[in-house]
This record gives structure tokens, C-alpha cells and sequence, in this order.
């Protein structure tokens, strides 16, 4: 069975959670970070989710979703060791070592730099956003 979207993603457009067009940058994680005990809203850069989660192939073509998901959970994985069940309000950088998507590029993996921000939106409501620190 193939899950993927008419325009090749793993999660439909309407998967997309927008934290009420504050960030309309953003793409919902929340289902997969459950699974590492997030207990709030977890949201992804777009900028992010190209560069160290999304896996294409030469021609542009989707890899398969379980690796798709492996790199997905490794972040995840990362940032819950930073929350170390911490709640309140943070700002904290933490690495992953991520393999590049762009075909000319090496395909060793590489260190990139991370933010981790717990806030609350602006409905008062906690949540996570990861992103690179220049954002």
C-alpha cells in the first residue's frame, strides 16, 4: 500500500497542521513525536524537513517511507533527550548528524545544528518548534 500524496510526500497537504498561520513555514509532527513522550504540539521548519528529514533520490524521486521516518525519529529522538522532560519556556541548540539530500554533494554523514524552542503560541497554548538556529 502506498501512502504517499498526489504530489509525492509522505504526509498529504492536509496532514499540515499551521499554528494558526503564525508560522505558516511549518509542518506538523505531533503523531511521531507522541511515540518519544512530547506531550505538546511539535512543529518542523519546512527548511528543516528538506534538508535533514525528506530523502530524495537522483531524478528527484521519493525514497521509501521507512527512511522517511527513521530520520524523522532520530531528530525527534535528539530533541526529547534535550527536554529531559523540561516544560517550561527554552531555547537549546542540539546536533544530529544528517546525510545530505543534494546529489552532487558527499554522502557521509554530517553535523548540523538544531533549535529546539519551547513557547507557547499565541493562543497561550504550549508548544515545541524545531528549526535551524537561523531562522
Amino acid at each position: 500500500m502506498n501512502n504517499l500524496s498526489a504530489n509525492g510526500d509522505m504526509f498529504p497537504e492536509d496532514h499540515y497542521q499551521l499554528e494558526a498561520n503564525y508560522r505558516p513555514d511549518l509542518r506538523d509532527v505531533t503523531s511521531t513525536a507522541r511515540l518519544f513522550n512530547f506531550k505538546r504540539p511539535v512543529y518542523m521548519s519546512d527548511e528543516v524537513w528538506n534538508d535533514c528529514v525528506d530523502l530524495r533520490a537522483i531524478g528527484n524521486e521519493s525514497y521509501d517511507e521507512l527512511a522517511v521516518l527513521q530520520r524523522l525519529r532520530h531528530i525527534l529522538f535528539m530533541a526529547a533527550s534535550v527536554l529531559r522532560g523540561r516544560v517550561e519556556d527554552l531555547q537549546y541548540n542540539f546536533r544530529i548528524y544528517r546525510v545530505p539530500n543534494k546529489p552532487m554533494e558527499s554522502r557521509r554523514p554530517e553535523p548540523v545544528d538544531l533549535l529546539l524552542i519551547a513557547h507557547k503560541d499565541e493562543f497561550n497554548r504550549p508548544v515545541i518548534t524545531i528549526q535551524f538556529p537561523a531562522e
